[in-house]
């Protein structure tokens, strides 16, 4: 096959498939995902030659790469089962509610320090606490998905301890925290965008005093938190949510001294619980975070000797360490859980089966992800994109890559596959520009997990069932879309920056 033409078209064919499956036809992610890998099999055996037997084992090792995906992915369903049916869920959530008596500042408190703390071990698991408990603040189910998805869109990059960045230094072999550094520059813009997008959603007055200091509070303890960790101190990367949450929650505590305590309505204060109990449903996430630190530094070394190479069908070696990896510091976190129970109406066994039960089509899309990325990369199809696309310099190259990624992100069921591909396609096209790897990986890694979560049809109904609202997907994809399409220009607009 000589046309280059048919070869780009090829290329793109997959991201159309699946961007019509999710946008137009509401497709399933786990069908379409089967569909589009089905349909990228027929192409590298027809038009690539490759064979059905060296397809298929293309197929697995491309899932033995971003081995630590799906780690993350069961792990952190385990992590929201354990922290649910311990009580831990239901104290933090009581412990939040009380610290700001107005309508906003319980949302915010709510949404920033779940969506930090829960967000950083499982992404995944702060949409059915936070949205509900929108929900039972008075906000509409309508609002209160989009407001939330908004909000919660410039960590997406960032949760499950990073595990963006450990997927693209998995397949590029650079290191997390050059790939970090990249990837937390781009999201400091994104965090005032999402921040007052969740105030213009929720009908939340910026002309008001009290919510004007609130939201800036907000966007100055988020901000703190990534340029901390991903910039002074770019080794501890793995703690910036845990970091935004942590400010956050200091600084809306601080905030609250100006009320008079007569402005709380005990009425709405619920369960009180106890100092002894509010710390035993913050201790899983203090001391998951503290062996977080415990493992990369003082016992890194030690840790290290746990690394084991993988290396089949010719392939390069693919190193392994499931003691140095987000999905173990998940799994840890979980078990905490019970070491420190407020209440138990499950076993830490029955939530294990219950989670993977769960987690087991989320696992089954990703593997098909995988599957389809690894044959577009053993038949050079994205090195091709990767330069076609660099033909017009440098500038108009990380314009494409963050319209492309975007779109990527978008259209997989989950990112991690679209993270893999991009960050794997950046190093051919660095030379090609004469850019360093490290940002364009961060580029593409950031991009392809963040700025188009909201949009996904498969989250949006999702949330929207949270939500208790029905029939509304379209509606909530149209008014995230302004805000995430904003995003959109602020990344290209600073990728433009970045690569002058």
């Amino acid at each position: 096959m000589d046309s280059v033409v048919l070869k780009v078209i090829l290329a793109l064919l997959p991201f159309c498939v699946l961007l019509v499956g999710f946008l137009a036809f509401k497709m399933d992610a786990l069908k379409l995902s089967l569909y589009v890998w089905i349909l990228e099999l027929i192409i590298v055996i027809a038009f690539y030659k490759m064979n059905i037997f060296d397809s298929f084992k293309a197929s697995i090792w491309g899932n033995i790469t971003i081995w630590n995906g799906f780690l993350v992915l069961w792990t952190g369903q385990i992590f929201g089962q354990c922290f649910r049916s311990t009580g831990a869920l239901k104290t933090l959530l009581n412990t939040l509610n009380r610290i700001l008596p107005t309508r906003t500042g319980k949302s915010v408190t709510l949404c920033s320090v779940v969506g930090g703390y829960l967000g950083a071990f499982n992404g995944f698991a702060t949409y059915p606490v936070t949205i509900p408990g929108l929900v039972n603040l008075g906000i509409s189910g309508f609002k209160a998905a989009v407001g939330y998805l908004v909000y919660f869109s410039w960590s997406i990059a960032f949760v499950s301890l990073f595990i963006a960045a450990n997927i693209a230094s998995t397949v590029t072999k650079l290191p997390i925290e050059s790939i970090v550094q990249t990837m937390g520059l781009l999201t400091l813009p994104l965090i005032i965008i999402s921040v007052i997008g969740f105030f213009r959603i929720l009908n939340f007055s910026l002309k008001d005093k009290d919510n004007l200091a609130i939201a800036i509070l907000t966007i100055i303890g988020n901000m703190l938190a990534v340029i901390l960790f991903t910039q002074i101190f770019p080794g501890l990367y793995i703690l910036t949510l845990i970091a935004a949450a942590t400010f956050c929650l200091i600084a809306l505590w601080l905030f609250s001294k100006k009320y008079d305590k007569s402005a709380y309505d005990e009425e709405e204060q619920g369960e009180k619980f106890s100092t002894k109990t509010i710390l035993k449903s913050f201790a899983p996430l203090i001391i998951g975070s503290l062996i977080v630190v415990l493992f990369s530094y003082p016992l890194k070394s030690v840790i290290a000797k746990g690394a084991f190479s993988v290396a089949w069908w010719g392939y390069s070696p693919t190193n392994i360490n499931l003691f140095d990896t987000p999905g173990f510091y998940i799994l840890l976190t979980a078990i905490l859980c019970y070491v420190f129970p407020i209440k138990k109406s499950s076993t830490l066994l029955k939530d294990f089966a219950i989670a993977s039960k769960r987690a087991a089509p989320s696992l089954l899309t990703l593997f098909l992800g995988g599957a389809m990325v690894n044959l577009m990369l053993d038949t050079a199809q994205i090195s091709l994109l990767a330069e076609q696309m660099s033909q017009w310099g440098a500038n108009v190259y990380g314009v494409l890559l963050s319209g492309l990624g975007f779109l990527a992100g978008m259209a997989f069921g989950q990112g991690i596959p679209a993270c893999a591909m991009f960050s794997k396609m950046q190093m051919g096209a660095a030379e090609l520009i004469n850019v360093a790897p490290t940002v364009l990986v961060g580029i593409a890694a950031m991009v392809t997990m963040g700025p188009a979560n909201p949009l996904k049809p498969s989250l949006l109904r999702y949330t929207s069932s949270l939500a208790g609202i029905k029939g509304r997907d379209g509606e909530m994809f149209n008014l995230a879309f302004k805000w995430q399409f904003m995003q959109l220009v602020v990344v290209a607009l600073t990728v433009v920056l970045f690569l002058v």
